[in-house]
């Protein structure tokens, strides 16, 4: 008589009708699915009898640090979640720390540090501070930064290619008729910054224009939106000949602000001013009217972060290799419009 083979994965996922990735997701719980898609599977399961093999993955008791710039913005949600979910599927403890620019914090976190088996760090949002470059150098633990490049073995960067993304985004708005284009600056200088606006130079300057300084105004540092607000003010204060028919800014909290500020002016977007931003955040496509952004794989990036930390533990990682380069799409919403013939 011949002994029954044990019920599969792939034997769940034919009998419930889904794919295999999908059976995985409920199995593992590492991925959204529906009470009736999950009752199905489970139903599966129990009929055939499958038992999950728990070693199918590698298991580790280490912790993965995740040191995040600003809670309060909501572009860094979903990169958590990415981190989190990714961490989960390893059986990986993850442990979050905030930055901020207490003189003391850097102490405390490497104090921190010290007291675990960190498997890996995770930074998004800022650089690593010199400190925890050279903890790391000693610990050799793996580093992972999310856009923010840093040239230093050990330590492996994930980058949207924003020059390309503000070019093509310019090139939007070139395409409908702008030629006096603005730019809501970072209030912090960087490669990150000086990326987005070489990109809107490199277009420009295709099409014969400048970047004309008065334009490109800095937002202040700390609130981004009430900084939105304020700088797009200084551009609308100009006159109506000589400012700006269209503007991209440094990111979408800085875009809602001129959102704001264009209708306190009496002013309509698009029609007498179009506003690009970047990040495409959760409330991007709720704003009024919804904003035209650059899409970040942000959800991508933090599972992306977690496999690269992994990777590099088992040295897996190509020797040279320390950046990963992701494009991302220009989104096109309402906010967008054809250039006014006159204001």
């Amino acid at each position: 008589m011949k002994t029954r083979k044990p019920a599969t994965l792939a034997d769940v996922a034919r009998h419930a009708r889904v794919s295999t990735a999908t059976a995985s997701r409920v199995l593992h719980h590492t991925g959204p699915v529906s009470q009736e898609l999950r009752k199905k599977i489970e139903s599966s399961v129990s009929t055939l009898g499958y038992k999950p093999h728990r070693a199918s993955k590698p298991r580790s008791q280490g912790t993965i640090a995740l040191l995040v710039e600003d809670l309060l913005n909501p572009y860094f949600p979903e990169i958590i979640r990415g981190v989190q979910e990714e961490a989960d599927n390893y059986g990986t403890i993850l442990t979050l720390y905030t930055l901020t620019d207490h003189p003391q914090r850097p102490h405390q976190l490497l104090q921190k540090l010290g007291k675990q088996s960190v498997e890996g760090i995770i930074v998004t949002g800022s650089s690593p501070f010199p400190e925890l470059l050279e903890w790391r150098d000693r610990h050799q633990a793996p580093m992972v930064v999310i856009n923010r490049q840093v040239a230093r073995e050990g330590v492996h960067c994930i980058k949207v290619d924003f020059e390309n993304a503000m070019y093509r985004a310019t090139q939007h708005l070139l395409s409908l008729g702008h030629t006096r284009i603005g730019h809501l600056a970072s209030p912090v200088t960087g490669e990150i910054a000086q990326s987005r606006q070489r990109g809107i130079e490199s277009a420009l300057k295709e099409a014969g224009l400048i970047l004309r300084p008065e334009w490109c105004p800095a937002v202040s540092p700390g609130a981004e939106v009430e900084g939105g607000y304020q700088t797009m003010r200084v551009l609308l204060d100009l006159p109506a000949d000589n400012r700006p028919t269209a503007v991209l800014a440094f990111n979408d909290i800085i875009a809602v602000g001129a959102l704001h500020a264009v209708r306190a002016c009496g002013l309509r977007v698009p029609q007498d001013i179009s506003i690009i931003g970047v990040d495409d955040i959760s409330i991007a496509a709720h704003v009024y009217p919804p904003l035209t952004t650059i899409g970040q794989p942000k959800y991508r990036m933090g599972k992306l972060a977690v496999q690269m930390v992994r990777q590099m533990r088992e040295g897996k990682m190509p020797l040279g290799n320390n950046c990963t380069l992701l494009e991302c799409p220009l989104i096109v919403r309402e906010s967008t419009g054809v250039a006014p013939l006159s204001l």
